[in-house]
């Protein structure tokens, strides 16, 4: 009795890990995903790799240098199977030159990671010396990403740069992306509340450049809209407006949870998109 017992716990059990897994990969987006062929483009792109399998770094300024950013993977609560075998693969925790997620977190200096830096615009990122931030070429050099999650914006916006000024950046740092092997995968840019509308222009302007590009999205601006309709400007931003709500950035990721936090909702959706190249590209 005590065998069949342990049987039927185990069968139980099982089950219920199977539901909380395909209810977990089912959440991972709400928002309409591309309807172009980004997995074919990307995968010509990949046999050009030549590197470290699973670096992923992540580009950006203070959202992406801000620590709660990389909480979810680096000391999340809840990761699915997958999810562990994803964070393994692209060494989270390794905190060396192939962890992406400490490389963007990890203070070099005042203002700036390895490979963000607060202030810096798109032009800059490029050129490098913001806080002591090295060149993209130099980044891309030194780190030879396998795949790099890139947001840049929110500065440009601050500093009121023309939308053809910024996209023209936003290309050559792709292109020096995609000339290395490296799978770019491009972020739309969370609320800039006191320049919505040329946020919208902005967002409008990187969804062409990735079709454009063929390139992987993380519509993070979206996702905000989808599950928090008109209050996802309230629960996913900080009171300066620019930056994102951090309080239980490190999850669960829970659907209630994922609907007020900002950082939680970017960084859990940078693990499931990271997931979605690697399945859909380089596997």
């Amino acid at each position: 009795m005590a065998r069949v017992l342990d049987l039927r716990r185990s069968l139980i059990l099982g089950f219920l890990a199977a539901v909380a897994c395909a209810t977990s990969q089912a959440g991972a987006y709400q928002a309409e995903q591309v309807a172009y062929d980004w997995p074919a483009a990307m995968k010509a792109v990949a046999q050009k790799f030549k590197g470290t399998p699973g670096v992923y770094l992540h580009l950006g300024d203070s959202i992406s240098y801000a620590n709660p950013y990389s909480q979810y993977a680096r000391n999340g609560q809840g990761h699915s199977a997958e999810e562990k075998a994803f964070l393994k693969w692209s060494h989270c925790n390794d905190r060396n030159d192939t962890d992406g997620w400490f490389l963007t977190s990890n203070d070099v200096q005042n203002g700036r990671s390895h490979t963000a830096a607060s202030g810096v615009r798109a032009d800059e990122y490029l050129q490098g010396g913001k806080h002591g931030l090295p060149s993209l070429a130099d980044i891309v050099k030194k780190y030879n990403p396998q795949m790099a999650l890139v947001m840049l914006g929110t500065n440009d916006l601050s500093a009121g740069r023309p939308v053809a000024a910024y996209i023209a950046d936003m290309e050559k740092l792709v292109d020096a992306l995609l000339a290395n092997g490296t799978v770019p995968l491009l972020s739309t840019l969370p609320p800039h509340l006191k320049k919505m509308e040329a946020c919208d222009q902005y967002n409008a302007a990187l969804k062409a450049l990735a079709e454009k590009k063929k390139l992987p999205l993380v519509d993070l601006n979206a996702e905000m809209r989808a599950r928090a309709g008109e209050a996802y400007t309230k629960g996913y931003m900080a009171d300066d407006g620019v930056h994102l709500s951090p309080a239980s950035s490190n999850g669960p990721a829970s659907e209630e949870n994922l609907k007020q936090c900002g950082y939680l909702l970017r960084g859990y959706l940078a693990v499931q998109k990271g997931m979605e190249v690697k399945a859909k590209v380089l596997d």
